[in-house]
This record gives structure tokens, sequence and C-alpha cells, in this order.
């Protein structure tokens, strides 16, 4: 049950962040803003993520702990600009649902060649979840088949999707009495990877104005939900905490028609009742 509530609290976070980077990115407007948001929001996690380490020190630390991390946080190093690049550019209806259904399937296909075995009721949530994820993104309408296929966006989120879907793999692989360590490696090589590229993109490491006061909130927000799928990850399956945090459209159309003066469609709200049923499955599966 634990996987399944930490997930769940780390799609809320999740969401709440994919709006707000998406407003941030379309506000700034200039070139380089999504790799620079990016490096700003991974450090300032860093630094939050870095305190709850000192807080709650981890029990032991493995080689293994520290590696697979690794190459889980250079995977997120490199997909967040493209993440908060496919939800600036959209449309969201091809977007969301296109790198959501992707990072659900990798693990679900790849992880029983890691003895990562699906229950029946784990299955059926994964099942339930694919047509949440879709639903919850079709604030303009069910994009018709031509349309995904000449989206600008699909490859992006194919890309998107399939690295998140890897990294989550990845930090499985390391051990829970590592506590918030895993978390704070991939944080730190994400700080590794991008602040080189946003040197080459935008002049300098250091964000403007227009990025740099959002961006710190945008990480405090980011690096919680780092913390906590981290944490479901090390304690759950991969396809089960990723199918759960794939849900985080839901928190995003919630946060947008509060905050935003977005509409929400019918589609939406059976998207939304397909998602609580996904959650369901999975609780009582664990």
């Amino acid at each position: 049950m634990m996987p399944v509530l930490l997930a769940v609290a780390a799609a809320m976070f999740f969401g709440v962040g994919d709006v707000f980077g998406g407003v941030t990115i379309r506000r700034s407007g200039r070139p380089g803003a999504a790799i620079s948001l990016a490096l700003t929001v991974t450090a300032t996690s860093v630094v939050l993520v870095g305190l709850m380490v000192v807080v709650r020190p981890p029990e032991a630390v493995e080689v293994t702990d520290v590696a697979w991390p690794a190459l889980a946080g250079l995977l997120m190093a490199l997909t967040r600009p493209l993440l908060y690049q496919g939800m600036a550019r959209g449309p969201v209806a091809v977007f969301a649902p296109g790198f959501g259904l992707t990072m659900i399937a990798v693990p679900t296909l790849l992880g029983p060649l890691v003895g990562q075995h699906l229950a029946t009721v784990e299955l059926l949530g994964v099942l339930l979840a694919v047509p949440a994820v879709v639903l919850l993104s079709s604030g303009d309408g069910l994009p018709r088949l031509g349309e995904v296929f000449r989206s600008r966006v699909i490859g992006l989120a194919a890309v998107v999707g399939t690295s998140i879907g890897l990294a989550g793999m990845l930090i499985t692989r390391a051990d829970p009495a590592a506590g918030e360590v895993p978390a704070l490696v991939m944080l730190l090589v994400g700080v590794v990877v991008l602040s080189p590229l946003a040197h080459a993109r935008s002049g300098s490491v250091w964000p403007d104005q227009m990025i740099r006061r959002p961006g710190l909130l945008l990480g405090c927000i980011s690096g919680s939900a780092f913390a906590l799928s981290t944490a479901a990850y090390l304690r759950g399956s991969a396809a089960v905490v990723t199918a759960l945090i794939a849900l985080c459209p839901g928190v995003s159309v919630a946060v947008a028609w509060r905050f935003l003066n977005e509409k929400v469609v019918p589609l939406q709200l059976l998207g939304g009742a397909f998602g609580v049923a996904s959650v369901v499955s999975f609780s009582l599966g664990s």
C-alpha cells in the first residue's frame, strides 16, 4: 500500500509542476528558457532533497544505490527540458497522453525481463490507467489518429516517455535503506549535465528574473515529487509506480481549471473516473 500512496502523492506534485513549468516557458518566450528552467528547478531540488538526507540519514548506501540512480539522473536531466518544451509547444492533447502512455508501456513490457512481474489486479490497474491518461488530456477533444502522427510533438513525447520509463526501472535497482540518497544522486547528475547545456544555449548558467522566481518555487515542488517518486520506486514495481505517476495530467487539469480558468470537459471527468479505478486496483494489489 505504501508504494501506491507515495506514487499518488508524487503524481500530485508532478501534475502541479508540469502546468507551472509550461506556463513559465510560454511567458518567458526566449530561446533556451526550457533548459534554464530545468537547471534552476534541479538545483533548487538538490538543496531541498539534500536537507532531507541531513535530517533523515540513510541506513546504508551501497555502490548500486549511487550507480543506478546516476544513470537514471542522466536520462531525467536530458528529458526535463524536453518535457517543459513539449508542454509549452503543444498540443497538450497529443503530447501529454503520448509521453504518458509510453512511460507506462516501457516498464510494463520490459519489467518481466528483470523479474518484475505484475499480479492480475495490478495489470488491471495498468489497463485502467491507459484510458485515464488519454481522456484526462482531452481538453480540446480527442485528437484524430492522423493529427497524432502529423503532430510535431509526438516524437518528442515518445522520447520523453521512454526516458522516464527507463529511469524508473533503473531506480528500482537501488535499496530502500539508502533513503533519499538515490533521489539526491539523480538531481546532482542533473545539475552537472544541465549546467553546460544552459551556458551553451543562454550564455550563462544564471537564470534571468522571468525564470528565477518561478524556478525556485517549481524546484521545491519538483524536489518533493522526486523524493516521493524515488521512495515509491524503491518499494514497489516500476510498472505500478510509473502508471500511477502517469495519472498526473488529472492533477494538471484540476490546477488549470482552478487557477488558469480552463474548462473541464466530460471526457476529462470520465478519465478521472478511470484514474480513480486504477488507483483502487493498485491498492487492492498491494
